[in-house]
């Protein structure tokens, strides 16, 4: 072996299931390489290394792709009437005074149902709810549904930047057409910390304004709303 052509090997470990012992090579290259010399010194990145860094990231963004994909397909409305024991919400929410948002557009069940301030929190309530869901559908059946139970879940996870998205202006009525009432307005004020602070969200004061089951009809403020679900129901 000449010196111009001669080999030293090193012995490394790794841990792969166990110490075991490979072979790194490291070698002086002149003629052959037309005067390229590679010295001891130099470390040379193993071609399979890069490969494996390559595949992960192509699957890393598959998946996040795929994940997104999800994510927007089960936001759906289509997707929430699949289920017959959500189309009862839909004939309640036509009639509501929250049929359209602020648009003049259909609202979606996305629009209130899913919080839209945190990424963590947004899908957090989309795991819970869609277990919970799956659950009602699969093992009850879908029917006689708890809904004096189901209330309080709905509201935890309706967000108040889900409302604020169409009512900006807390000093207007919900129409946008002139000024919210005195006693709306010291709400609201209380709300936005101008005369206390308001322990309660915006679905704390503001129920039954999309969805309205029997058992609240009786509630005085909500008679418009029951009459016309009434005469829907004839």
């Amino acid at each position: 072996m000449g010196a111009t052509d001669r080999t030293d090997v090193f012995e490394a470990k790794t841990q792969i299931g166990g110490l075991r012992r490979i072979r790194v090579e490291r070698a002086f290259f002149s003629g052959r390489t037309g005067g390229r010399t590679i010295s001891h010194g130099e470390k040379l990145m193993p071609y399979p290394r890069k490969r494996v860094w390559i595949v992960g990231g192509i699957i890393l963004a598959a998946c996040v792709v795929l994940a997104g994909a999800g994510v927007a397909y089960t936001s759906g409305t289509e997707f929430c009437l699949s289920c017959h024991e959500m189309r009862v919400y839909q004939d309640e929410l036509k009639l509501s005074s929250h049929a359209k948002d602020a648009q003049g557009k259909d609202i979606s069940c996305s629009q209130c149902h899913i919080p839209s301030g945190n990424l963590a929190r947004m899908l957090g309530a989309k795991a819970w709810l869609g277990l919970k869901d799956l659950w009602v559908h699969n093992l009850d059946g879908g029917e006689d549904l708890d809904r004096a139970g189901m209330q309080p879940v709905a509201r935890r996870f309706t967000d108040d930047a889900n409302c604020r998205a169409c009512h900006q202006d807390l000093s207007k009525n919900a129409k946008n057409d002139g000024p919210v009432s005195k006693e709306g307005q010291l709400a609201h004020d209380n709300y936005l910390g101008k005369n206390g602070r308001a322990r309660s969200g915006c679905v704390g004061c503001h129920q039954n304004l999309a969805h309205l089951p029997v058992f609240d009809e009786r509630i005085p403020h909500n008679q418009k709303f029951a009459q016309k679900l009434k005469e829907s129901r004839s």
